[in-house]
């Protein structure tokens, strides 16, 4: 029989034993609603509480400027839809051409409202041109909302140019700034002062907790226009908390603050393996090689193979890889990522991305039946 080896944690992580335990009592016993005020209710209500100021530990901010959302699309509307309604008269969006979905599909609709969204482009490795972020920002700007890394290749979007650059403009023009930071959560070590953002949108699916839960940084939630009325989450999001997908994230950022460094150099060490094993591969290109990339992910492009047939035939050999954002996993079109990248053959593309638990081993399997599926 095939082994199993899932190495498309970009997509979506397995629900860790670590995370699965803590969460088992909420599912069971502790079913209170968390705004009760009776016992029962007030339990669940401190569990909300006691993971809110986990996951506001690991990302060096206060408790009370975190709300937890539905996940990663849900943080960013919200931060888009508070955008727009706190800076009313200004109608120019600034983002970048290889943002999620989420955000790309949000400016559409603005678009069709009347706001001037203004796209930025990549180089061959993802990076942004700051000249030309500079050239595009004026007092009309409401926003800008650039990813900290691309779920594709990994790039890092927001170096330390880039975000010298940001604030310097922030200063000057008082625009408001949003950071999808849904790739970099538990694989770099998150300050939120490092960006001086307003907005930083995260997800739980990726760092080992179940779907549905996510969380937005809000720096003054004294501003902030919810997306979903309601008096949860300090009047900023409303309906009942998801206490499950709660407990499920403190919990998960609870391990990452103890275990982060380990994390980093795991996955460097399996990543950097990877990519030397395929370098002995002819025929095939490693994209954004030389440039920062948040450790975990690798694109692959080969020179004759369609990269789709390529992951069914991996698929059959029980090996699970991508080749692109799995929310864009039903078009037939070649990856807009790789696409605005300029990327010669963009559609024989693959995307490996590893996780902790990544094993050397399974990656000696996968470059085997690589090699036998080329």
């Amino acid at each position: 029989m095939n082994r199993f080896v899932y190495l498309d944690n970009n997509a979506t992580t397995k629900l860790s034993e670590m995370v699965k335990e803590a969460v088992m009592p909420y599912l069971d016993l502790q079913y209170g609603n968390p705004s009760s005020v009776y016992g029962h209710g007030a339990k669940v209500g401190k569990a909300v509480a006691d993971s809110r100021s986990m996951c506001a530990k690991l990302l060096n901010c206060e408790p009370n400027k975190l709300i937890f959302t539905s996940g990663g699309s849900e943080s960013n509307c919200s931060a888009f839809n508070s955008a727009i309604n706190q800076l009313s008269n200004r109608k120019k969006i600034v983002t970048t051409k290889v943002e999620h979905s989420s955000i790309l599909e949000y400016c559409k609709l603005l678009e069709n409202r009347g706001y001037e969204i203004v796209y930025l482009d990549v180089d061959e490795n993802c990076n942004l041109n700051v000249k030309q972020l500079e050239s595009v920002i004026d007092d009309k700007t409401a926003l800008i909302s650039i990813q900290f890394a691309n779920n594709e290749v990994g790039t890092v979007l927001l170096t330390e140019e880039t975000i010298k650059t940001i604030k310097n403009l922030k200063t000057k023009y008082k625009f408001l700034f949003h950071v999808d930071a849904v790739q970099g959560l538990g694989k770099y070590d998150f300050n939120v002062s490092t960006f001086d953002a307003d907005f930083i949108s995260f997800s739980g699916h990726k760092i080992h907790c179940p779907k549905g839960i996510g969380m937005l940084y809000v720096k003054d939630i004294g501003s902030f226009v919810p997306l979903i009325a309601g008096h949860q989450e300090f009047g900023l999001r409303g309906g009942t908390e998801n206490v499950f997908g709660i407990v499920a994230l403190g919990r998960a950022c609870e391990y990452l603050q103890i275990e982060m460094p380990q994390i980093k150099n795991k996955l460097k060490e399996v990543i950097l393996y990877l990519e030397n094993e395929l370098k002995k591969i002819s025929g095939l290109r490693i994209n954004a090689e030389n440039v920062e990339r948040i450790p975990n992910t690798t694109s692959v492009t080969f020179d004759k193979v369609s990269g789709n047939n390529l992951m069914l035939k991996l698929d059959q050999r029980g090996i699970c890889v991508s080749t692109g954002s799995a929310c864009n996993s039903e078009s037939s079109e070649p990856s807009y990522v790789l696409t605005s990248m300029g990327l010669k053959n963009p559609q024989n593309t693959i995307r490996v991305s590893i996780d902790e638990n990544t094993s050397i081993s399974q990656i000696d399997y996968f470059i085997k039946n690589l090699k036998d599926c080329l």
